[in-house]
């Protein structure tokens, strides 16, 4: 395969997540991204002091204390005056890429042909884990905790003395990226572990005890931490956390726990090869490979923590942790390429590199309408914060809650948001406009009664939806739901609509179905009646509007259609 083509291919898959990732993230806080707000409202007052300001960095929030996240956040409001989230997605896709480049510099190892890498590209270059590459402290938090493991992985690999402190330091870095960073510790002893050096696997174990004691430091247990209750969902979340990358197909959880399962004993069986030197057997350790296994033990203790403290809930197989079940699965295919030649021939070779190319295609098909929905909410939402102060993209209680600091911080400008797609005259004129059409737009409304595990009880989720009108959507417009109440006020919601089949798309070429589709809680919006209509913005800025046929009323308890 001609190398021009090797890289071109390579450029072109780097490319296209990237500008994927950009082009679908909003600069709009999102649920968690409030704790950025929080803090550099806070501390910014100028009346707390050094110390203050210490123990404000270092808060527990939600079981963790992202501490880096908070520094770049207070950062980028000391350089620019106020919190850039589209610029943290950014930054978050650049540390994606870096992690990369830690298998890829393992792989060079091997003295392989690059083009073996080809499908590794394809496997991890896509969206599912896309809570962690387009959610600002969600992408923060594990990639800078994932980016700063494997520099100490390399950093330990070179066998300086600088090089083991400055890791060491990596992994306090980690620790407090995120809770779990504080595991990429157990990874470097089992580094050492590998090579018989004892003692600098016992300063590994001393330093960490030295910041878990830190670390715990006025420390608050969040409600998400119980032991697992059902032996089999904690098996199903142990071993799935790590072979989710197949959960895109039926019956997630079973297959995603049997990858992981093979995956996991696949990595056993190197262990074992590689602890041949405690036994006084000949071991020929291949470059690259004791990083690797390092890189995945970390991946499973992950697992293995996550599995312990929140499987009670149910399965683990979470977009916001599947960057570790890309992970897993690039590490085993390169270890697979080294120690097994059969996976080198070229019929299996092109093989799989075929099934990589479909694989990254059906996950841009299957995410992609999840990431846009996302888009359209925030898009909706800057909207609805500058007209009435309110927003959708998160239950009511946490705007509620974080009122205290959410308006003052607005009103400073600690946060601002991008001009709005659309202004409360645009949306009059147009509904001055226009009539409400005598045919039947098709409208329903669906309630879906989901287990609230945090509460022990249930939530109601209502869908108000059409399969008919408007007429399908263009790939790039985004479509919204218009709520008008009765003192004409409007509501943007986004309302993408459902996607079409795989059959259909291959077809057609159409990837959204005709109509629209959006959830709505319990409290989202006040009793009331409200009108519909639908807003399509085209990608050249171009907006159309379409009435709707009927009115939704909010009666106090739920949604029904007149």
């Amino acid at each position: 395969m001609p190398r021009f083509v090797i890289w071109i291919t390579i450029a072109a898959v780097i490319f296209i997540f990237l500008l994927y990732n950009f082009y679908f993230s909003v600069n709009f806080p999102f649920q968690d991204d409030f704790l950025l707000i929080q803090f550099v409202d806070g501390v910014s007052r100028g009346e707390i002091g050094l110390w203050g300001f210490v123990k404000e960095l270092f808060r527990t929030f939600n079981d963790h204390k992202p501490v880096v996240s908070r520094l770049i956040a207070f950062v980028d409001y000391l350089l620019t005056g106020h919190l850039n989230f589209r610029f943290y997605i950014l930054l978050v896709s650049l540390n994606i890429v870096y992690i990369f480049y830690f298998i890829y510099l393992q792989f060079k190892k091997t003295g392989m042909p690059l083009y073996y890498l080809l499908p590794a590209f394809f496997l991890f270059f896509q969206p599912l884990f896309h809570d962690v590459s387009g959610w600002a402290l969600n992408g923060l938090q594990h990639s800078y905790l994932t980016a700063f493991t494997v520099t100490a992985i390399m950093l330990v690999s070179r066998g300086r003395r600088v090089a083991f402190a400055a890791a060491l330091l990596c992994c306090f870095l980690a620790t407090f990226s995120h809770g779990n960073g504080i595991l990429s510790f157990p990874a470097i002893i089992f580094f050492f572990l590998c090579y018989k050096k004892f003692w600098k696997a016992a300063i590994t174990a001393a330093v960490m005890f030295l910041a878990l004691g830190i670390y715990l430091i006025g420390y608050e247990s969040g409600q998400a931490v119980h032991l697992p209750t059902n032996i089999l969902t904690f098996i199903y979340s142990l071993f799935g956390f790590i072979g989710s990358s197949v959960s895109m197909w039926a019956a997630p959880e079973f297959w995603s726990a049997v990858l992981g399962a093979v995956m996991v004993a696949f990595i056993l069986f190197l262990v074992v090869r590689v602890a041949g030197v405690y036994f006084n057997r000949e071991v020929v350790i291949k470059p690259g490979t004791v990083e690797l296994l390092t890189f995945f033990v970390f991946i499973f203790i992950t697992s293995l923590v996550i599995a312990v403290f929140r499987s009670w809930m149910g399965s683990t197989i979470a977009s916001r942790f599947q960057i570790y079940t890309s992970l897993a699965t690039i590490i085993c295919y390169v270890l697979l390429l080294d120690y097994f030649a059969v996976f080198r021939k070229k019929g299996v070779f092109y093989t799989l590199l075929l099934l990589s190319v479909f694989y990254w295609s059906y996950s841009y098909y299957m995410h992609t309408h999840i990431v846009a929905n996302k888009r359209m909410v925030y898009l909706a939402d800057v909207y609805n914060w500058e007209d009435h102060s309110d927003m959708f993209s998160v239950e009511k209680t946490i705007t509620q809650y974080g009122a205290f600091y959410l308006f003052p911080a607005y009103e400073k400008g600690i946060f601002k948001l991008p001009p709005p797609v659309v202004n409360r005259h645009e949306l009059d004129s147009m509904y001055t406009v226009s009539q409400r059409p005598d045919t039947d737009s098709e409208i329903f409304v669906e309630v879906w009664k989901l287990k609230d595990f945090q509460n022990n009880g249930f939530i109601n989720l209502s869908f108000v939806s059409s399969l008919k009108f408007p007429e399908r959507k263009g790939f790039l417009t985004d479509r919204f739901l218009v709520l008008r109440d009765t003192s004409g006020i409007c509501y943007l919601m986004g309302g993408n609509a459902k996607v079409e089949s795989r059959k259909v798309l291959l077809t057609t070429g159409f990837y959204y179905k005709n109509g629209f589709h959006v959830t709505l809680r319990k409290d989202d919006l006040k009793p009331g009646v409200y009108e519909l209509a639908v807003m399509d913005i085209e990608a050249n800025g171009d907006k159309k509007f379409y009435r709707l046929d009927k009115s939704l009323r909010q009666t106090g308890t739920s949604y029904i259609l007149e």
